[in-house]
């Protein structure tokens, strides 16, 4: 069996050196399968201890390798300057690169599973969220529908009052709705065109009007431009609301709110 003989060349490369072929040899060009090239070049690279790195040790450990054949299918070339018809030199071959384009392959496959996987994930919580989204709104649909259909028409018209409030600077929000729906019902139990003829203020002359109970002085003030009717609901609403701003804070000092808290009643504000 023919001896390969390595050495190291002038750039500090090992080389390999092999004899010629016997007299009358035709050889070949030997080709091999894209999946047999990357188990040489990595079983190159760890047999001369320079690869460390997972992906190229995988690579040398799925099938056999030989270090004179790595050398060869990595490209190399004939020393021209060896006599000839003696000893033909195979320069070394810069393993490093091969070795990196390994590594890099690796990555990128494991960069394409990461995001396939993340691509997974993300349709799945967009699923769930969709999910979760849609069975609250059922939830809240089939809730509206047990509502008395008084209930759910004066909910409709703090709601738009509670948009043109928010729209026009006061910090309110839907949270609000219970405590507006709770003075509505307790002082005109949701009648647009209620009228008080019986408190101090009807003695005046100023009865209370609407759902909200406003007097006409305190509509006046508190209206917004272009919500001018005390009797329509979205404008009575808008006026008792910032009326309660503006004398309490707010619905936690509004007296009536503060009585069924503290368990003494509702009393008029």
């Amino acid at each position: 069996m023919a001896r390969h003989v390595r050495h190291k060349n002038k750039r500090e490369q090992t080389t390999f050196q092999v004899p010629p072929p016997p007299p009358g040899y035709k050889g070949a060009h030997r080709a091999e399968s894209e999946r047999v090239l990357p188990r040489r070049i990595a079983g190159v690279a760890v047999a001369v201890g320079i690869v460390g790195a997972a992906g190229a040790a995988a690579h040398a450990m799925t099938g056999q390798f030989s270090p004179v054949a790595g050398g060869a299918d990595l490209g190399g070339v004939p020393d021209h300057s060896a006599p000839i018809g003696k000893v033909e030199t195979v320069h070394a071959v810069d393993l490093g690169s091969e070795t990196a384009r390994i590594i890099r392959q690796d990555q990128l496959a494991a960069m394409q599973a990461f995001n396939q996987a993340s691509g997974v994930a993300q349709n799945g919580y967009a699923a769930r969220k969709a999910a979760e989204e849609q069975a609250a709104r059922e939830a809240w649909e089939a809730a509206e529908a047990r509502k008395p259909p008084k209930q759910r028409q004066i909910e409709g018209w703090i709601r738009e009052a509670i948009g043109v409030l928010a729209a026009n600077g006061t910090q309110i929000t839907e949270d609000s709705m219970d405590e507006i729906y709770t003075i509505i019902i307790k002082e005109s139990n949701g009648n647009p065109n209620a009228v008080n003829t019986w408190d101090s203020n009807a003695a005046r002359g100023t009865p209370s009007k609407g759902l909200m109970q406003c007097i006409d002085p305190t509509f006046r003030a508190y209206k917004l431009a272009g919500y001018d009717d005390i009797y329509a609901p979205v404008d009575n609403i808008i006026a008792g609301v910032r009326y309660t701003y503006a004398r309490y804070g707010g619905f936690g000092n509004h007296p009536g709110l503060v009585g069924i808290s503290q368990g003494s009643g509702y009393v008029g504000y």
